[in-house]
């Protein structure tokens, strides 16, 4: 049985870039030789028992051009997400205003008499002054509160044209994969609350997207029924999507690091 020592001579006589981190993975069950290119632009290449050394070297040779396309286009679409230090002067967006954070210490309030954390029209996001942890909790909640206010505004216009009834919403974490969901289940439309942390034209699209499933269209889940409705809310909804792909690599996420 050919061993992985051979496989990786045979890989490092291409002379491949550096950059790609190139891992050899043998898989039993595997009938076929495969390249698959990770976020970042890493290379894995998947090798079954029947493959030889020189059938390898000269797979990853013919498919040389299509894996650098590939790990160019990872590398320029790999996550950029901020991360935050929860300090005064640090810089949010919400609902595409960009607030600076002031934290206030124990027992005062912020100008408007609102409960912490809260947002200014002076550009100023007010937050308590306690620990790290529980400033991003109250900052997120933040969206969360301020992001379902939007949505409620905003999707009822969608809900009178396409005669959607019974449509409820929601804010809440989705993981770092969705923007955000529709359950025909429940009939709820559910957004990621990074998404107003997003440009408000992409915010835009991100709720048409899920309203256009909620005004359930038939067919496959982005089928032409679907497509239809897009083009009638968001002519443009195709460079949307493109644009989100890229902006979406920079949006905060939550992460943040102690300024100590």
């Amino acid at each position: 049985m050919t061993s992985h020592h051979d496989y990786a001579v045979a890989v490092a006589e291409l002379g491949l870039p550096a950059e790609w981190q190139t891992t050899i993975v043998l898989r039993p069950r595997r009938r076929t030789l495969c390249v698959q290119v990770k976020p970042g632009g890493t290379v894995a290449i998947l090798v079954p028992p029947s493959a030889t050394p020189q059938r390898l070297a000269q797979f990853v040779s013919d498919h040389r051009k299509w894996i650098t396309d590939k790990a160019s286009t990872a590398v320029r679409r790999a996550p950029a997400h901020p991360v935050k230090t929860f300090i005064d002067g640090t810089e949010f967006e919400l609902l595409g205003q960009r607030y600076r954070l002031e934290l206030l210490g124990p027992g005062v309030p912020p100008p408007n008499g609102q409960p912490l954390p809260t947002v200014l029209t002076n550009g100023v996001l007010y937050a308590r002054r306690e620990a790290p942890e529980r400033i991003q909790q109250a900052i997120i909640g933040l969206y969360q509160q301020t992001g379902l206010a939007w949505i409620l505004r905003q999707g009822r216009r969608y809900e009178l044209d396409a005669r959607i009834q019974g449509l409820r919403y929601g804010v809440r974490d989705l993981g770092r994969r969705r923007w955000g969901i529709y359950d025909p289940r429940t009939h709820v439309v559910t957004l990621h609350w990074t998404v107003f942390g997003l440009p408000m034209h992409l915010i835009d699209y991100v709720l048409v997207h899920e309203l256009s499933h909620a005004a359930r269209p038939g067919g496959r889940a982005h089928g032409p029924s679907w497509q239809r409705r897009m083009h009638q809310w968001m002519p443009g909804w195709r460079q949307l999507q493109s644009e989100l792909a890229d902006a979406g690599r920079q949006v905060w996420i939550g992460d943040w690091t102690d300024p100590a």
